[in-house]
């Protein structure tokens, strides 16, 4: 119930969806004084834990309940409010950007750029559900922090994180693509032609597919060492669209594959 409330942010949330929410499509026969019960003890921790003046963050309201807490006090509502002060600056001020990022992900208090499991341990459809969300807020977030950090030039201290995240999860083809880049920017070009590998392996024995066209147009290009690839900061990929992991199409091999049509072209204007 707390989970819920604070999920709301400052929106009320009836009884009704509460119910649903905690116990789904068959509720037990006293769930409203159940969750009573739960508002009574959630107002006498929250108040033990605030100190008195707070002692009603937990007002009821048109039938339901409201947790009136401050922004700060929540990690998810102090992330999204980085992020949200972080993405004007990507791509125009990445210097400025990149540590307002980091300071967002720390939100999550894990180790590195994994964001854990959040809301662990609870169970159920709605937890799913806001489970997926703030996974996928994360990812956003991670992928235009290493984007924009790769712009700056940081393609060697990159490798080890981006490699981790790479590893961790399904196969990803965006991840894969940014690993690639750093690795080859790097000077360590085998790495990023094992990377693309690895991804290849798993495709095929945990889904059944085959690498995208963009990041096979990424391998060949590692391959042949094409000097656009460069390790020049202006070169990092931009524009990260969050797509499930496995998709093709990934932001960080599209800008490469752009690259090389208008190259194509250009060589057939100017044979």
């Amino acid at each position: 119930m707390l989970a819920l409330l604070l999920l709301a942010g400052a929106r009320p949330v009836t009884m009704e969806e509460l119910i649903d929410k905690i116990w789904g499509a068959e509720p037990i026969n006293s769930a409203r004084k159940v969750i009573q019960h739960y508002a009574s003890d959630l107002r006498a921790h929250l108040g033990h834990s605030a100190g008195p003046k707070l002692g009603d963050m937990l007002p009821k309201y048109q039938g339901g309940y409201r947790l009136l807490a401050d922004r700060n006090q929540v990690d998810v509502y102090r992330f999204r409010d980085l992020v949200n002060e972080a993405r004007p600056l990507v791509g125009r001020d990445d210097a400025q950007a990149v540590p307002i990022l980091r300071d967002a992900l720390r939100q999550w208090g894990t180790r590195g750029l994994r964001p854990g499991e959040p809301l662990s341990g609870l169970t159920g459809q709605s937890a799913a559900n806001a489970r997926a969300k703030l996974l996928a807020e994360h990812r956003a977030a991670v992928i235009d922090c290493l984007e924009a950090e790769l712009r700056l030039g940081h393609h060697t201290l990159l490798v080890p994180e981006i490699l981790d995240l790479a590893t961790a999860g399904p196969p990803d083809e965006q991840l894969t693509g940014l690993l690639m880049l750093a690795c080859h920017r790097a000077g360590r070009p085998a790495e990023a032609l094992g990377a693309f590998a690895a991804l290849r392996k798993r495709l095929a024995e945990e889904i059944g597919a085959d690498p995208s066209a963009d990041i096979e147009r990424l391998h060949q290009r590692i391959l042949t060492q094409d000097p656009a690839l460069g390790d020049s900061p202006g070169f990092a990929p931009s524009g990260a669209e969050v797509r499930a992991p496995g998709e093709a199409g990934k932001s960080a091999v599209r800008r490469v594959a752009e690259a090389a049509r208008k190259g194509d072209a250009k060589h057939r204007d100017n044979p």
